[in-house]
């Protein structure tokens, strides 16, 4: 993952990977990983309201050349939040819109050019920061996600 295309593929793999959750029986789509963990429904959840959260506060700024609007989560909140909302959505409606947040994601940082992607913001971020966590995080999730289906298939 070298190049800013190779970067951005990878980043999108999770766009696929969400759409595929589709044909999970909702049991599994409900049912928790493991014990004391979340579900599927509840991990798409988390990563699309970070994905609308850094697209709104870190990325789009990052893109338009203004401060990021950042500021300290208590993450542990922010993902009972995001596990609370996915209770509210439909399975369709919960992956269309992760699938329609990291589109609009990608969008943004497909217009941002290479030379920038290294350049850490307000001393803070880079894109290419921004992009191996994310990315790191999002396959740490499909892992878990798969293995979860694997072992109750």
């Amino acid at each position: 993952m070298y190049t800013k295309q190779e970067k951005l593929e990878a980043y999108a793999e999770w766009i696929t990977f969400a759409q595929s959750l589709m044909d999970l029986p909702e049991e599994k789509w409900t049912g928790p990983i493991a014990e004391g963990k979340w579900s599927p429904r509840d991990i798409v959840s988390h990563i699309m309201l970070w994905d609308k959260y850094f697209l709104e506060n870190a990325v789009c700024p990052m893109a338009e050349h203004r401060p990021m609007t950042l500021k300290n989560q208590d993450f542990n909140e922010f993902n009972r939040d995001a596990a609370a909302y996915g209770l509210t959505q439909s399975k369709e409606a919960l992956i269309s819109q992760t699938v329609d947040a990291r589109q609009q994601l990608l969008e943004v940082l497909q217009n941002i050019p290479e030379a920038e992607y290294a350049y850490k913001y307000e001393d803070t971020l880079s894109v290419d920061e921004y992009l191996l966590d994310f990315y790191e995080h999002d396959r740490h999730h499909m892992a878990q996600i798969k293995g979860y289906i694997t072992a109750t298939a």
